[in-house]
């Protein structure tokens, strides 16, 4: 994987973090915000899974898929 698909994704991973840091500090949180930041971690999933040719651990997909699960379960389920 590139230099710029690592780089891309921690700040996904951080801007996403922040931005849920932000969203529970409201006084009611927005359902679409954690549907939206679930679908940016689908993209980043896919494009980051998409860049590992060989067969070792992709972290970065496999925190992206967490991440995508918990921000869609919570605004869907919980929201």
């Amino acid at each position: 994987m590139s230099k710029i698909y690592q780089v891309a994704s921690v700040m996904t991973i951080a801007v996403t973090l922040l931005w849920f840091c932000y969203a529970m500090m409201q006084r009611h949180p927005e359902k679409w915000q954690f549907l939206t930041a679930g679908g940016v971690h689908f993209l980043m999933s896919i494009i980051i899974n998409r860049q590992f040719i060989q067969k070792n651990r992709n972290y970065l997909g496999i925190i992206h898929g967490i991440l995508m699960v918990s921000f869609f379960g919570f605004g869907y389920f919980f929201l």
